[in-house]
């Protein structure tokens, strides 16, 4: 095996715990699902620190990556709002959060065969997120003020997926004009 491999392996470990969750939390097992979902946030972090620390960035990994932490992500709101664990406008709107920047994320690879690295925000909402699931599970498993603690947790949580997302979509066309100027130099030199 090549090191180099390692964070594609945490990716595809990442998808598989996603069975694991929601075989756990349907079977009633909720804090063995948040550990699960838990882990699953630690080996994001640990194929990340990899693949920038030591350049063990690939092709598939650029794929395997987002895909695995936006799978993850939404399996959990879902079975969140089934199991009514969360509110509904909350997961909708880091449901569509993430749906979206991952299919603009593809389209930056796909156009700019670049690697999209996250910025301060992103790191920060999704800290927030994982924090805002985890204390949502044992607050609405052990205690009786999960509503009022509700909106301590979520309103910042859902402010930051969307200042992040608005960040991200600004990145987006910054990336698309840049795209268009290089466009219009090489199409300036070849009339010339």
């Amino acid at each position: 095996m090549k090191l180099k491999n390692i964070p594609n392996i945490l990716s595809v470990i990442r998808i598989c715990l996603v069975f694991v969750f929601i075989a756990l939390f349907f079977n009633g097992k909720i804090i063995p699902a948040l550990i699960v979902f838990l882990i699953a946030g630690a080996t994001d972090i640990i194929d990340g620190y990899l693949a920038r620390k030591y350049n063990w960035i690939t092709n598939l990994g650029k794929i395997l990556d987002p895909i695995a932490d936006k799978l993850m992500q939404c399996t959990v709101l879902v079975c969140l709002c089934i199991g009514k664990y969360i509110p509904i406008w909350f997961a909708v709107v880091f449901f569509l959060k993430e749906l979206i920047t991952l299919l603009m994320g593809f389209i930056v690879i796909k156009r700019r065969s670049v690697t999209v690295v996250s910025k301060w925000y992103g790191k920060f909402t999704v800290c927030l997120f994982y924090a805002t699931i985890a204390v949502s599970i044992l607050f609405n498993s052990f205690f009786a003020v999960h509503r009022v603690l509700g909106i301590v947790i979520y309103i910042p949580a859902v402010f930051f997926a969307i200042f992040s997302f608005v960040a991200y979509v600004r990145h987006y066309a910054w990336l698309k004009n840049e795209e268009v100027k290089k466009g219009n130099l090489i199409k300036g030199r070849k009339d010339e």
